[in-house]
C-alpha cells in the first residue's frame, strides 16, 4: 500500500474504444492488487477489475479539455483508457501503477496476498485440479514401451520439469542425463501427449547445444528410444517451431537445431512462428487497426486468439504431413473433451 498515491479519483471516465458509445462515468480505486473502475449508474454498478501483474504498459497521454488520458494495455490484449480530471491524480495514478505492476521482490506479487476465505479442505482441493498421474494412467501409461523415470526426482536433472516423467523403456538413466546436458536449459525430450492406439507419441524439448559442429551420443540414442517407442514407424518427424533463419543465428551461440547426418531416421521441418514478441506485437497492432476485429474479439472474450491459433497450428502439422514429406494427412481422435492431433508417426517437438 505504501506505493499508492492516490487510492481514489472520483469523476473518472472510462472511454470505450471499441464502440461509439459514451464513456462511463465513474470512482477509479487503487488496492495492492488490482485496478478497479465502479461505473456510477446506479442501475448497474458495472465494476472492471484489473490485475497488476496482468499490465504490460502505462501511458499518459496528453492533457486534453475533458481531463488527461491514461492508456493501459494488458498481457491479455485488453485494453482500458481512463480520463481522469486532474492532472495531478492522472500523474499519482500513472506513478503508482508503473511501480504497482512491477513488482521488485517476489512476495510482492499477488499470489503471496491472495486469500480466499476458504477452509484448509477447500483450499487444498485447487492442487488436485490437475493429477499428472491420471493424466498419464488416461494415455495408457505405463506399458511395454514407455515407463516412469525418476530421473529428475528433486528436480536435479531439469527444475522446469516435472519430477515425475515418462521416457521410452530403452532410454537409461545415462541417455536421459546425457541428453539434457546437450539441451538448453537441460530441457531433454519429454513425453507430452500419447496416443495408445497407435503408439503415435509427441515428445517436446529445448535445442539442441550443436553449434556449428557439436553432437552428442546420448541425445542421438534418446531421439532413436523415441522412434523404437513406436513399432509401427520407422522414423520420427522432428519439429523446430522456429524460423530456419533465427534457429541458425542461434549456431553462433552454440544451440541451434539437429543435424540429419547425426541422427539416423529422422525428417526434420522448420515451421517459421516467429518469437512471442513478435507475435505479441503482430496481434496488437491488428486489434488496434481493424475496429471489426476488435468488436469480434471482444464480443467473443479473447477466442478470435485461441481459434486463430488453433487454425494455424492444424495448418501447420499438415504441412508436415504434407507433400514435401509424404504419406497420409492428419488424422484426429476425440479424447475426452478435446479435438487432438494424433499422427501415426512420432513427433518430437522443440520450442
Amino acid at each position: 500500500m505504501e506505493h499508492i498515491r492516490t487510492p481514489k479519483v472520483e469523476n473518472v471516465r472510462l472511454v470505450d474504444r471499441v464502440s461509439s458509445k459514451k464513456a462511463a462515468l465513474g470512482t477509479l480505486y487503487l488496492t495492492a492488487t488490482h485496478v478497479i473502475f465502479v461505473e456510477n449508474a446506479p442501475d448497474t454498478r458495472k465494476e472492471t477489475w484489473i490485475l497488476h501483474s496482468q499490465i504490460s504498459t502505462i501511458e499518459k497521454q496528453a492533457t486534453t479539455a475533458t481531463g488527461c488520458p491514461l492508456l493501459i494495455r494488458c498481457k491479455n490484449f485488453q485494453i482500458i483508457q481512463l480520463v481522469i480530471p486532474q492532472e495531478r491524480d492522472c500523474h499519482d495514478v500513472y506513478i503508482s501503477l508503473i511501480r504497482l505492476a512491477r513488482p521488485v521482490k517476489y512476495e510482492e506479487l499477488y499470489c503471496f496476498s491472495f486469500n480466499p476465505m476458504l477452509d484448509k479442505e477447500e483450499r487444498e482441493q485447487g492442487w488436485m485440479l490437475i493429477d499428472l498421474s491420471e493424466e498419464y494412467k488416461r494415455m495408457g501409461l505405463p506399458n511395454n514401451y514407455w515407463q516412469l523415470s525418476d530421473v529428475n526426482r528433486d528436480y536435479r536433472v531439469c527444475d522446469s520439469y516435472p519430477t515425475e516423467l515418462y521416457a521410452p523403456k530403452s532410454a537409461t538413466a545415462h541417455i536421459i542425463v546425457g541428453s539434457s546436458k546437450f539441451r538448453s536449459r537441460r530441457r531433454f525430450p519429454a513425453l507430452s501427449y500419447y496416443y495408445k492406439d497407435n503408439h503415435a507419441s509427441i515428445c517436446r524439448s529445448s535445442q539442441p547445444l550443436s553449434g556449428f559442429s557439436a553432437r552428442c551420443l546420448e541425445d542421438e540414442q534418446m531421439l532413436q528410444a523415441i522412434r523404437k517407442a513406436n513399432p509401427g514407424s520407422d522414423f520420427i518427424y522432428v519439429v523446430d517451431t522456429r524460423p530456419k533463419l533465427n534457429a541458425m543465428a542461434n549456431r553462433a551461440a552454440g544451440k541451434g537445431y539437429e543435424n540429419e547426418d547425426n541422427y539416423s531416421n529422422i525428417k526434420f521441418q522448420f515451421i517459421g512462428i516467429e518469437n512471442i514478441h513478435v507475435m505479441r506485437n503482430s496481434l496488437q497492432k491488428m486489434l488496434e487497426g481493424d475496429l471489426e476485429i476488435k468488436q469480434f474479439y471482444t464480443a467473443s472474450n479473447h477466442q478470435l486468439f485461441l481459434y486463430g491459433a488453433q487454425v494455424r497450428i492444424l495448418k501447420l502439422l499438415n504441412g508436415i504431413r504434407g507433400k514435401d514429406i509424404g504419406g497420409p494427412g492428419p488424422r484426429f481422435q476425440k479424447a475426452a473433451t478435446a479435438t487432438v492431433y494424433t499422427p501415426v508417426t512420432p513427433l518430437h517437438f522443440h520450442i
